[in-house]
């Protein structure tokens, strides 16, 4: 006998089949609420997928970020002529997030060590089976490493799109540039840090602001060149140069050796290295010796303390002090003249004007000259000088010259140019000046004074000390220094020997001042066994000048020079300039 239509026994299933035709029509409602939330589910399931894959199409990795879509380029830093000095790059990153790693994780570490070799399979292991959510593995990485940790295709690994400051010329100004980096103070807060123009105009930079400074890539490759070739030549443990434009004050090379490259300034420096890390131009202070003499002249035309340039002074036995001795390195058994005590360096002759002057006046002058404070430059490296507490007779006389009181070479590189320049103090600046901008000054002595310098100056190159610093036709004037280094105990190395020159030129016209340092530099075949400022930084001068006065528009001309017609007969013992035994 045949079942209902309605109900029908499926014997060997056993399973009761209602006939959909006979079901209630509520059980109809709710098998097709089920049917599509069913169809909903796998539709959404269907759009995440989707969704996935236009993210991987789109982007180009499992994970692309760019972790610098939010903030601006940082700015690029150019030379004077628009060399690019420091620029803003993009480069790859690669991190992973082991928490979303979907695949084998040991099979994920075989494929990581086979890219990044730098660590072995049982650390990438480590690290996929820890409990960390960020790591990066490879910052910055080449593009073609990217790719191949894109082919993996494993939602786990991260490509980060990131800035990266790169110094296209290496390490050359590499005190000056320096690096900005924010880094975190151990409780919980992050500050910046660095040094050189990249810290000083961090916020300007890091919003996007260009920034073009006074500098001038050729004459400081020029320089830089020069000082290491010295300093080889000489086992000189460090050395500085400074090259400025008298009347606007801009900066247009700055050294200081040994280096540090910005694209990686503590690979293979210590930052507690002193010699490597300071920034010697304008951060480390010197006894600058005799160049202080120039300053001593200035102040006693100024007071009318020189007024006779035929006056002699006895200069034949050291003077007593105290306990000290100020003694002639190379001292004239005669009386001699003002001219020669400044063209023959004599610390006897310019220690008795200096008494002469008086503290008061040389206390009042160093500090015009800004001589007691740091230097106002574009930089966060600047130096305080050690200026003397008390003005007693022996620091008097010291002082004047170049002893008892340090300071940074840029601050002797500005006051020279105010020397020459006709007697105006400009602000040093890192930071081009338009052209035809007005330049700030104070006038720190007369232009009479001034014309007076330029002559001593002159005469220094051609009769004195600084004749190896006499660059052909480029009519160079300037001031050599010579002075013990002071050790760590607050005495004086008699072995170890700061030497110094600064130069002007041309000094009929005066444009830019040529200032370098050399620190412990060895007597050697190069210096004809000499260790003093004449023979190691007044050749050094020369050659840094003859190099770059073509690149700033001085061309060599034997045709002029400056007048010192009215001195010279005042110089007794008068050398040839023709016979340089250094040319």
């Amino acid at each position: 006998m045949n079942a209902p239509a309605a109900l029908r026994i499926d014997r060997a299933q056993r399973v009761e089949v209602r006939d959909p035709a006979a079901a209630p029509s509520g059980a109809l409602g709710i098998a097709h609420q089920r049917l599509m939330g069913l169809m909903l589910l796998f539709v959404l399931i269907t759009a995440v997928i989707a969704l996935r894959l236009v993210q991987i199409c789109l982007f180009g990795g499992p994970d692309v970020r760019n972790a610098a879509a939010d903030i601006a380029d940082r700015g690029e830093i150019t030379d004077r002529n628009g060399q690019p000095l420091a620029t803003t790059i993009k480069l790859w990153a690669i991190a992973i997030n082991p928490q979303k790693v979907l695949g084998n994780k040991d099979k994920l570490a075989v494929e990581l060590n086979q890219l990044m070799p730098e660590r072995t399979v049982a650390q990438y292991e480590a690290i996929l089976h820890g409990r960390r959510k960020f790591m990066y593995l490879r910052q910055p990485a080449p593009p073609e490493l990217a790719a191949a940790v894109h082919a993996l295709g494993e939602p786990g690994m991260l490509l980060l799109s990131e800035q990266h400051r790169l110094f296209p010329q290496g390490a050359m100004a590499g005190h000056l540039l320096g690096y900005s980096q924010l880094v975190e103070d151990g409780k919980g807060k992050s500050m910046v840090t660095g040094i050189g123009v990249e810290r000083y105009f961090d916020d300007d930079l890091k919003a996007g602001k260009p920034i073009q400074l006074s500098i001038d890539t050729r004459v400081q490759a020029a320089v830089e060149n020069e000082i290491a070739r010295r300093m080889a030549e000489t086992q000189a443990k460090g050395g500085a140069g400074i090259v400025m434009d008298v009347n606007t004050g801009e900066i247009l090379a700055m050294a200081s050796l040994p280096d540090i490259n910005p694209n990686a300034p503590f690979k293979g420096v210590d930052p507690s290295d002193q010699q490597v890390m300071i920034n010697k131009a304008t951060q480390a202070v010197y006894e600058l010796g005799s160049t202080f003499k120039m300053i001593t002249f200035a102040n006693a035309i100024e007071h009318g303390v020189i007024t006779d340039w035929s006056k002699t002074y006895d200069v034949g036995a050291p003077l007593q002090v105290g306990r000290f001795r100020i003694k002639d390195d190379e001292p004239k058994h005669r009386p001699i003249t003002t001219v020669e005590i400044m063209t023959f360096s004599s610390n006897i002759g310019t220690s008795q004007i200096a008494l002469a002057l008086g503290a008061p006046s040389i206390d009042a002058f160093f500090k015009t000259l800004g001589l007691d404070k740091r230097t106002d430059i574009e930089l966060r490296e600047r130096g305080q000088p050690q200026y003397p507490a008390q003005w007693g007779q022996s620091t008097v006389m010291t002082t004047s010259f170049g002893h008892g009181i340090a300071v940074t070479p840029l601050h002797l590189a500005r006051v020279f140019s105010a020397l020459a320049n006709g007697g105006v103090m400009h602000p040093v600046t890192l930071l081009k000046r338009p052209p035809g901008a007005q330049v700030p000054g104070q006038r720190v002595i007369s232009e009479a004074t001034s014309a007076r310098m330029r002559q001593l100056m002159r005469l220094v190159v051609l009769q004195g000390t600084g004749t190896n610093a006499n660059a052909s036709g480029l009519r160079v004037g300037g001031k050599t220094g010579t002075a013990e280094k002071v050790n760590q105990f607050g005495g004086y190395d008699r072995n170890a020997n700061i030497t110094v020159f600064a130069g002007i030129f041309p000094m009929d016209h005066p444009r830019y001042v040529t200032l370098v340092v050399l620190d412990d530099a060895r007597p050697s075949k190069a210096t004809y066994g000499f260790k003093t400022a004449g023979w190691m930084t007044a050749p050094l001068a020369k050659r840094i000048i003859a190099r770059i006065g073509p690149l700033l528009g001085v061309q060599p001309d034997l045709s002029q020079d400056i007048d010192v017609s009215d001195l010279m007969p005042l110089i007794l013992d008068k050398k040839d300039p023709s016979k340089n035994v250094l040319e």
